[in-house]
């Protein structure tokens, strides 16, 4: 018999299927168009000044228009599928439904279908979760294409998620290039990151994060203990770290930061 966690994911998987979810680069881009964060209606230069207030509105948007789509494709999609997959609930709520009423029928349903409808919605919440970091680093990534800021992706599985300006340059002399890293909360295996990143060995290497709950421990560790920049939102850096010079706000790592690698890119 199957596991009842298998046979929900399994069942969602073909509610995202058929219901046609677009994927995380669909919505971020489709936020970046709602928001006219788009070539020709902002500047590169006015993107590096303004980077922390466009990544905070990019952050703070792409989550309604990913549900506009779940509204859509869950609504929808789970009820049929669960009608599908579970005909013998379904039949007998509506012999009780057709004896006793509507309201009845309803709630036997609803009864029997609990503890499916509760690993369903979990199955919603960890997607969200798993595509919130990876929105994160599409948005960083879209706002860099849109100050022309050269970079190379990753494309394996890796702790580094970005260097800028090119694999090659680094290679060639990593004292100017940018390695980043990003983590939308440090509640993620952090330590894991940082612990390689240090080992890099590169006296550029920037932690992005969307945390608003970054504490003095995480600057001890992953400022102090592994020398690594963590960069966080302007208002974090404002008004809790304001002394701290590996702690950057996110307007500051792109105009003077990276303005000063850029400078010796050329």
């Amino acid at each position: 018999m199957e596991n009842p966690r298998d046979q929900i994911r399994r069942l969602m998987r073909r509610v995202r299927q058929s219901g046609q979810l677009p994927t995380s680069a669909s919505i971020v881009s489709e936020t970046f168009d709602r928001l006219s964060y788009v070539p020709g209606a902002v500047t590169p230069e006015s993107v590096l000044i303004n980077f922390s207030k466009l990544l905070r509105n990019l952050w703070e948007q792409t989550l309604p228009v990913l549900e506009e789509y779940e509204k859509r494709s869950y609504s929808e999609g789970i009820p049929r599928e669960f009608i599908s997959e579970f005909p013998d609930v379904f039949e007998e709520a509506e012999r009780v439904a057709s004896q006793r009423g509507f309201e009845e029928g309803v709630t036997n349903l609803f009864g029997e279908w609990y503890p499916m409808l509760r690993r369903a919605f979990l199955s919603v919440s960890q997607s969200r979760m798993q595509r919130g970091g990876k929105d994160f680093e599409l948005q960083i990534e879209g706002l860099l294409d849109l100050a022309q800021i050269p970079y190379h992706k990753q494309e394996i599985e890796n702790r580094t998620d970005l260097i800028l300006p090119s694999l090659e340059i680094h290679q060639l002399n990593p004292t100017i290039s940018a390695v980043v890293s990003v983590k939308r909360t440090l509640r993620e295996r952090w330590a894991e990151v940082a612990e390689e990143l240090f080992n890099l060995r590169s006296p550029n290497v920037f932690l992005f994060t969307a945390d608003e709950n970054v504490t003095a421990n995480h600057v001890v560790r992953i400022c102090g203990q592994y020398k690594i920049h963590l960069v966080v939102w302007d208002s974090e850096k404002r008004n809790k770290f304001p002394t701290e010079p590996l702690v950057l706000g996110y307007t500051e790592w792109a105009t003077e930061r990276l303005g000063a690698l850029r400078s010796r890119w050329e």
